[in-house]
């Protein structure tokens, strides 16, 4: 299934390409589309005259509205990150207020297969382990999570609240435990936040398996970073691994990250997940993105079966 209409190299307007090219300081010879991720935009590969490569992401307000400011949070994130963040370095920008654009290093390297193979989700999860304490402390001015996602992890209360808003829409599940999922999910905030910079959108398509013994892997994709408890980013990863894979639970509690959140602490996190994409996901499609409402929905469900199996997890069926 296609997940996004993405824009090509020669899609963006001469100026914006010139930009790019004269801040390069050299011809770029080929620009090869990149696939994967949910955003319109422009993702390529640019191969250069002078024998570098680099990648550019672009965007603009009429292509998208809302992702012209999530590539400037992007843009901030990128510079604050320390050089030994497993993150590829930004290399250069422009912002002219409707175009922004991004040029990076080149990481060579592949998205891991999917559905996760064992060994490659065990990688990841170690390089987060290692990534907690090289993002710790959270650069001066990161935003707090409780602060970024306070309206997004709110959605079981607001539907509570106001059952006439697409109570109707839920699923049975959630109809059925509605007030205790927006209980659950009241304690989110409290329960996620820290002083670690977190990347808060960690999935499969914005990690990159590069080969190499001292980086392995490195993560893409930073314009959700915000400062967190160490442990919430492996949460969020294997929660969308719990799409196609069945032991989360398990590699949650042989995790380092497990010894710094307690049950309680991280079925708060899962609810609150739980409710924003479901309720993302009963959303109109938007343009060029035509799979993203499907991926929001099999999240959802797998957030909620990892809650309902683990400890706590009352009155939804967990021991």
């Amino acid at each position: 299934m296609t997940t996004t209409n993405r824009l090509g190299w020669a899609d963006l307007p001469a100026q914006v390409r010139d930009a790019v090219t004269e801040a390069l300081g050299t011809r770029i010879t080929q620009a090869r589309g990149c696939t994967g991720g949910f955003s319109p935009g422009l993702a390529s590969r640019l191969d250069l005259d002078d024998g570098r490569t680099v990648f550019a992401k672009a965007i603009s307000v009429g292509r998208d509205p809302h992702a012209p400011g999530l590539y400037r949070r992007e843009v901030q994130a990128m510079r604050q990150l320390p050089g030994a963040a497993p993150a590829p370095r930004l290399l250069w920008s422009l912002d002219d207020g409707d175009w922004v654009v991004l040029v990076l290093d080149w990481i060579p390297g592949a998205m891991p297969v999917q559905p996760w193979q064992p060994a490659d989700l065990e990688l990841v999860v170690r390089t987060l382990a290692e990534m907690t304490e090289i993002l710790t402390p959270a650069p001066p001015g990161a935003l707090p999570i409780a602060v970024d996602l306070a309206d997004n992890y709110s959605s079981w209360r607001r539907l509570a609240a106001a059952p006439d808003t697409g109570v109707d829409r839920l699923p049975d599940w959630a109809r059925t435990h509605l007030g205790a999922l927006a209980a659950l999910e009241a304690g989110w905030d409290k329960a996620t936040g820290g002083d670690t910079l977190a990347h808060t959108d960690l999935r499969a398509d914005n990690l990159l398996l590069t080969g190499q013994d001292d980086r392995p892997v490195m993560l893409v994709d930073w314009a959700y970073a915000v400062a967190a408890a160490p442990w919430v980013d492996l949460v969020m990863l294997l929660t969308s691994a719990a799409v196609h894979t069945s032991d989360v639970e398990q590699i949650w509690r042989s995790s380092q990250q497990a010894r710094l959140a307690d049950d309680a602490q991280v079925n708060a996190l899962l609810a609150a997940m739980c409710g924003d994409y479901l309720t993302q996901s009963m959303r109109p499609a938007p343009p060029n993105i035509p799979g993203l409402r499907a991926h929001q929905r099999a999240k959802a469900d797998a957030a909620w079966h990892w809650l309902t199996t683990r400890p706590g997890g009352a009155p939804f069926g967990a021991p």
